[in-house]
C-alpha cells in the first residue's frame, strides 16, 4: 500500500480539492476495484484540462487533431500484458515446470504392480469397476478404496492399457493441485504468498516422486486442497454452499486415501469457530459439526453400498478376516498401522518357519542387508524428529521448521507487537497493513491444523512410506508463503534471521552431496539476509537493485534444497518408493553394490514394485500374457498364492487366474478345502506357491497344492515353486 499526503483531485471545473491522503487499494486484499482513493472523493469523471468543451460550438468543438493510432506491436503488447500480468505469467511458468517434471519419461515410469493389476481388471469389467476388484474374475478386492483407481481405469478405457495411460491422471491431478493451492492462498494473502506456496509444492521432491507413478496421493491432495479452498471461501464470503462443497470434497478424498482424508476435519472445525464473531461462535460450532457429520456420512457411502451387496454377488474384501470393508478401512488401513509389524491385523493361517522369520526380519531391521531390496522408509521408526532426519528428511523436511515457526509467529504474536505497529495501549486503530495480518489468521489456522495433524500422525505411525509425506507439502507451502511475505512487510530483521537458519538447515539435509554445494546453499541464506537488510539503503548511492536481489536470493534459499533433491530423483528415474540421496540409489537405477545384493536375495516371496517399464519390455510382457491366457483357456486356470505375486500375470493379460490369500497371503479366502476342490475338479492347470524356506511356506493352502500337484522344478528349496495340477 502506498500513501501520499499531498495528493489532490481535480474536479470537472479544474479546481483542486484537497485530499489528506491517496491510497493505492490494489495491494489491499478485498479492496473493491475502482473504489474512491481518498475521503470525499467520488466516481465523477475527471475532465482533461487540455480537452475541448463538447458543448461548445464552432470550430474548436472538435478539439485538437486526433493522434495517430499506436503501432500494432504496441497494441498487441498491451493486450498481452492485460491478459497475462506478471503474477499470472509466473504461475503458468510454475505449473508448466511442475507438469514437465511430473510427465518426464511418462511411458517408462515405474509402477506399483498390485494397483496396476487392479486397474486392468476394473477397466475390463464394469462389475469389477464398481466393486474395486483386483482380479479379472472379481473374486477379491484391492486392499484400498477405489477412488484413485477409478480415474486410472477410466483413462485406460479411453486410451488403452499402457503405462502412460495409468500415470497421466496423476500428472494432471498434480498440476491442478499447484493451481488450486495458489488460488486458496491468494484469497487472503495475495499474489506473492500464493506464488511462493505454488513453487514450494511444485518443487517438493516427495510431491514429484509420488506423482511419477500410479498411486493415489495426487488425487488425494487435489481433493483436500479443493476442500481447504472451499472452507476459506466460506470464512471470507459466508457462502453456506461452500461449506457443503468442502464436505463433499473431503468425502471424495476419503475414497482415495480413506481415513487420512479426515485429517482436515479438526482444522476445518477450528477455523470456522475461531473465524466467527464472538457472539456467533456457538452457531458456527454447530454448523461445523453438521458439516463434519455430512462429510463422514458421504465418505461411507460406497462402503455402505458394498456392505449391503450380498456376499455371493461381490468380491471378498481384502484386508479383513471377516469379509468386511469397514475392517479393511478402519483396522487394516487404520488403527493397525500404528502398531509394529507388517501383518496389519491379518495373521498367518499357520505358524511360519522360525528360520524364515529370522531371515526375513534381517531385511526389515538392518539397512545394510535390506537396504538394497526395500524402500529407505522401511528403516524409519516412530519418533518426534522422524520427519526431520534421514532417511525421511530429504523428502519433505526442507521447509518444515520454517513453516512451523511461521505458524507460531502469525498465530501467537498479536499484530500490535510486530515492528511498525502502534505501541501497546496507544490510541487509534491498527494501520491497514497490520489489519491485513488479522485477515491471515483463519487461513493460518487452517493450514496449521492440517500440518500439525499430519505431522503428529506420521511421527507416531510405525509403517510409513515415503509418499505419505506428500500430504504435508501444501500446508508447508502455504505457511511458508504467508510467513515470508508477512515478515517482509513488517519484520525484515526477523525474516533475515530465519533465512540464515533456513540456509543452514537446507545445507544439512544435503548431507550426501558435494561439500561445495552445501556451502553454497548455506551462503545463499546469509546473502539473502544481507540483501534484505540493505534494501533501500544503498540503492540510491550504488544503484544496486537490492530489492530484486533480495527476492531472488530469498526464493533461492527456499527452493534450492528441494530442487536439488528433485533433480537427483529425475536423473535416476526415481519414483514413489525412492528417497533422495539414498545410498543404494533408486529402484530403477541402483548402485552396483545394491544391484548385486538384490540378485543374491533369498527367502522372500512376492513383490509389487516395477521400478521401470520400458516400452519394448512392456510389449513383450503383453505378448507373453496373451499367449499364456490362450493356453490356460484350453487347459485350466492358474492358481497363484498372494496377490502381490499374481499382479504380474494380470498385468500381462492373463485372465484365467485365481488368487489365494489376497495382497499379503494371509486373507483366509479361499480356504484349504476350497483349494482342494478346485484342484480335484480339474479347473487348475498350474499353481505357483512359496517354497518351504519362506514365511508362508507352512500355509495349509500351500501344503494342499504340494500334496495334490506335482512339482515342475528341480530345486524343492527354492523360494518360488511351480506345480502341475490335473487341468483339463
Amino acid at each position: 500500500m502506498r500513501l501520499s499526503r499531498e495528493g489532490e483531485r481535480r474536479t470537472a471545473g479544474g479546481a483542486a480539492a484537497p485530499c489528506r491522503h491517496v491510497i493505492d487499494t490494489t495491494d489491499i486484499p478485498g479492496a473493491i476495484p475502482g473504489a474512491p482513493a481518498c475521503e470525499g472523493a467520488t466516481d465523477a469523471p475527471v475532465a482533461d484540462p487540455g480537452a475541448a468543451d463538447p458543448t461548445a460550438s464552432g470550430p474548436t468543438a472538435r478539439g485538437p487533431a486526433a493522434s495517430p493510432r499506436p503501432p500494432v506491436a504496441r497494441r498487441l503488447g498491451a493486450l498481452l500484458r492485460r491478459a497475462f500480468p506478471l503474477p499470472r505469467l509466473l504461475l503458468l511458468l510454475i505449473a508448466a515446470a511442475a507438469a514437465l517434471a511430473y510427465a518426464w519419461q511418462l511411458d517408462t515410469e515405474g509402477l506399483e504392480t498390485y494397483y496396476a493389476a487392479g486397474v486392468r481388471s476394473m477397466a475390463g469389467s464394469w462389475h469389477a469397476f464398481c466393486y474395486d476388484a483386483f482380479d479379472p474374475r472379481a473374486t477379491t478386492t484391492l486392499d484400498k478404496l477405489p477412488g484413485a483407481f477409478w480415474v486410472q481405469a477410466l483413462s485406460v478405457r479411453a486410451f488403452g492399457y499402457s503405462v502412460w495411460a495409468m500415470v497421466l491422471p496423476q500428472v494432471v491431478e498434480g498440476t491442478l493441485a499447484v493451481l488450486v493451492l495458489h488460488r486458496a492462498v491468494r484469497r487472503i494473502g495475495g499474489a506473492a504468498p500464493a506464488l511462493i506456496a505454488a513453487a514450494v509444492l511444485a518443487t517438493s521432491p516427495v510431491t514429484l516422486a509420488s506423482t511419477r507413478g500410479n498411486l493415489s496421493e495426487p488425487l488425494y491432495l487435489l481433493l483436500l486442497l479443493l476442500a481447504a479452498d472451499a472452507v476459506l471461501r466460506l470464512v471470507l464470503l459466508g457462502r453456506r454452499r461452500s461449506g457443503w462443497a468442502a464436505a463433499a470434497w473431503i468425502a471424495l478424498a476419503f475414497q482415495a486415501k480413506m481415513t487420512e482424508a479426515w485429517f482436515l476435519l479438526p482444522a476445518l472445525v477450528l477455523t470456522l469457530v475461531v473465524a466467527a464473531p464472538r457472539g456467533r461462535r456457538l452457531r458456527a460450532a454447530l454448523h461445523a459439526a453438521l458439516l463434519t457429520v455430512t462429510a463422514a456420512a458421504l465418505s461411507l457411502s460406497w462402503m455402505v453400498f458394498f456392505a449391503l451387496t450380498p456376499a455371493d454377488r461381490r468380491p471378498v474384501a481384502d484386508g479383513s478376516a471377516h469379509n468386511s470393508v469397514f475392517e479393511q478401512v478402519f483396522l487394516y488401513n487404520g488403527g493397525e498401522r500404528l502398531r509394529s509389524g507388517w501383518h496389519f491385523g491379518l495373521q498367518p493361517l499357520a505358524a511360519p518357519n522360525p528360520a524364515a522369520v529370522r531371515h526375513a526380519d534381517l531385511y526389515v531391521t538392518d539397512p545394510k542387508i535390506g537396504g538394497a531390496l526395500l524402500p529407505s522408509s522401511t528403516f524409519s521408526h516412530a519418533a518426534w524428529d522422524r520427519l526431520l532426519t534421514a532417511p525421511l528428511g530429504p523428502d519433505a523436511g526442507w521447509l518444515l521448521p520454517l513453516a512451523l515457526a511461521g505458524a507460531v509467529l502469525l498465530l501467537v504474536v498479536p499484530p500490535r507487537r510486530l515492528p511498525g505497529a502502534l505501541a501497546r495501549g496507544a490510541a487509534g486503530p491498527l494501520t491497514a497493513p497490520h489489519t491485513h495480518l488479522r485477515r491471515h489468521r483463519p487461513a493460518v489456522l487452517l493450514w496449521t491444523g492440517w500440518l500439525l495433524t499430519c505431522t503428529v500422525a506420521f511421527s507416531r505411525v510405525d509403517a510409513l512410506h515415503d509418499y505419505y509425506l506428500a500430504t504435508l507439502v501444501p500446508a508447508v507451502g502455504a505457511l511458508t508463503g504467508l510467513t515470508v511475505t508477512a515478515l517482509w512487510r513488517h519484520a525484515r530483521g526477523l525474516l533475515a534471521a530465519l533465512l540464515v537458519v533456513q540456509g543452514l538447515w537446507s545445507a544439512s539435509l544435503l548431507y550426501a552431496q558435494l561439500p561445495f554445494l552445501q556451502l553454497l546453499v548455506a551462503l545463499s541464506g546469509v546473502a539473502a539476509a544481507g540483501a534484505l537488510l540493505l534494501d533501500g539503503r544503498i540503492r540510491g548511492a550504488l544503484r544496486v537493485p537490492t530489492r530484486a536481489l533480495a527476492v531472488a536470493l530469498t526464493l533461492t534459499v527456499l527452493v534450492a534444497g528441494p530442487v536439488t533433491a528433485g533433480v537427483w530423483l529425475l536423473t535416476r528415474s526415481g519414483g514413489p518408493f525412492d528417497t533422495p540421496f539414498a545410498a543404494t540409489g533408486t529402484f530403477a537405477e541402483p548402485t552396483p553394490a545394491a544391484r548385486t545384493a538384490r540378485l543374491s536375495v533369498t527367502g522372500t516371496y512376492g513383490g509389487s514394485i516395477m521400478p521401470e517399464s520400458r516400452p519394448a519390455d512392456w510389449a513383450k510382457l503383453q505378448q507373453s500374457g496373451a499367449t499364456a491366457d490362450r493356453l490356460a483357456a484350453g487347459h485350466g486356470d492358474w492358481l497363484v498364492y498372494q496377490a502381490s505375486s499374481a499382479d504380474d500375470f494380470i498385468i500381462s493379460g492373463l485372465t484365467h487366474l485365481q488368487v489365494i490369500g489376497g495382497f499379503s497371503g494371509n486373507l483366509p479366502t479361499p480356504t484349504a478345502d476350497d483349494v482342494v476342490r478346485l484342484i480335484e475338479s480339474g479347473r487348475i492347470s498350474t499353481a505357483l506357491v512359496p517354497g518351504p524356506n519362506t514365511e508362508s511356506g507352512n500355509d495349509p493352502r500351500v501344503q494342499a497344492v504340494k500334496y495334490h500337484c506335482s512339482s515342475l522344478g528341480t530345486n524343492p528349496e527354492a523360494d518360488y515353486l511351480y506345480y502341475r495340477c490335473s487341468g483339463n
